[in-house]
């Protein structure tokens, strides 16, 4: 398999249309999408893949297809992109693979990518205050909540985390961020 990135236990790349073939159920998984206004219908599903394929095309990076190594499986995305609110770390994991540091070993290598190779100065990222899960997964990962709003009728939390304040933690991730 060509990946862009490797870690220990995932392989990290550009989504395939064949991939595209899985990721739809991301976005139609109820347990998954709680956090994130429900599922989505087909139409809007084609949109987002479509999206997620130009902003790979504009840019050269975007959400990577996640594979887990021993398994040969695809599992989720996970990778960063442009918002209206800054460059964002964003991430979407099947159910039966939470709770295992995938989604962190995921999520370190795409703020790895972004700060040595895209050279940003800050990554964001934002969930909703109630997702637990998610709160605790970017704490874990060096990232600080900054600000809280209102949007999509749910109060969300921005975090944020600075090149150089990452990096000089990055030796204190090791356990959690495998590569």
């Amino acid at each position: 398999m060509a990946a862009l990135k490797e870690t220990i236990h995932l392989f990290l790349r550009r989504p395939t249309p064949k991939d595209a073939l899985v990721l739809k159920d991301l976005w139609k998984n109820e347990k998954i999408r709680e956090f994130l206004g429900g599922t989505l219908l087909d139409d809007v599903i084609a949109e987002k893949i479509i999206a997620l394929q130009a902003h790979w095309d504009r840019y050269e990076f975007g959400l990577w297809s996640v594979w887990k190594k021993d398994l040969e499986c695809l599992i989720g995305l996970c990778g960063l992109h442009h918002t209206q609110d800054g460059l964002e770390l964003s991430y979407l994991f099947f159910p039966e693979y939470w709770g295992q540091g995938l989604g962190k070993e995921a999520a370190c290598a795409s703020l790895n990518y972004g700060f040595t190779v895209l050279k940003q100065d800050a990554i964001i990222s934002i969930t909703q205050e109630a997702n637990l899960r998610s709160c605790r997964l970017l704490e874990a990962i060096g990232m600080k909540p900054i600000h809280k709003f209102k949007r999509f009728n749910a109060l969300q939390c921005l975090y944020k985390v600075h090149q150089e304040g990452y990096l000089k933690r990055k030796n204190n991730l090791k356990n959690i961020c495998k590569e």
